[in-house]
């Protein structure tokens, strides 16, 4: 064997090492009852010893939950986040920062809620690293949205500081409406709505710095009336449903 041959076949087998000592590799560490995966920790070898670099949560139907990447035990990086139907939910960047930055977040159907210059004013993790609820300032308004496991909106409401302030909404995880309330300085004011899960009206009434006041009707689910309330302007009931 010539030097020549020699040289190729070093160069060769160093190249296949890096090859190899740069790959990683998927760990399974937690299942669901069906047994297919529902973490992945993606780990390196580093320092002569496998080392976890990043992680996958999946739905129960294989598709990405939540990825990105893993540092000292910490998230680092840009990680997604995406509804159960595979379409991007949110994404941050965690370089440096344990609650992200550069948020962007979206509803189902592709709107976005969330955008990269809206200021951050609070937010919070559920018990598997999904964004739970997030609250921001956009302009001269602030919002909270606060979402289901599936990442669906749950609720929205305009806010001032930790208080709602204005339109408060409810929803149900199939994107009707739950119910509608509107609050002046934390305090019900003004229209209430409760609404079924198809979407028919169960309780109508209105709100006068936190008293019920007017007419208050009230449905059936199948949306037979099953009842009136009067209220005076002082709160007094004047009638109750028979």
């Amino acid at each position: 064997m010539n030097k020549t041959t020699m040289l190729r076949l070093t160069l060769a087998v160093a190249a296949l090492t890096l090859i190899v000592c740069s790959c990683t590799q998927d760990k399974v560490v937690e299942k669901y009852d069906n047994g297919k995966a529902k973490v992945i920790q993606i780990l390196k070898k580093k320092d002569g010893s496998l080392q976890q670099v990043g992680e996958k949560r999946l739905y129960e139907n294989g598709k990405e939950r939540m990825s990105g990447k893993i540092s000292e035990g910490k998230r680092t990086g840009v990680w997604k986040f995406y509804f159960e139907s595979g379409k991007l939910f949110a994404k941050a960047d965690f370089t440096d920062n344990q609650q992200g930055k550069n948020w962007e977040v979206y509803d189902h159907e592709g709107k976005q809620l969330v955008s990269k210059s809206d200021k951050i004013a609070e937010l919070h993790f559920a018990q598997d690293g999904g964004l739970c609820d997030i609250r921001i300032k956009q302009d001269d308004k602030e919002l909270l949205y606060r979402f289901f496991e599936s990442f669906r909106v749950c609720v929205t409401s305009q806010m001032k500081g930790n208080i709602p302030n204005g339109e408060t909404i409810a929803w149900f995880e199939n994107g009707k409406m739950n119910s509608y309330y509107y609050y002046r300085d934390g305090i019900q004011d003004s229209i209430y709505r409760v609404y079924t899960e198809d979407g028919g009206l169960l309780v109508s009434g209105q709100y006068n710095k936190g008293i019920k006041v007017g007419k208050w009707e009230y449905y059936l689910s199948d949306g037979s009336p099953s009842g009136i309330e009067i209220y005076d302007t002082d709160g007094t009931k004047l009638k109750s449903r028979e």
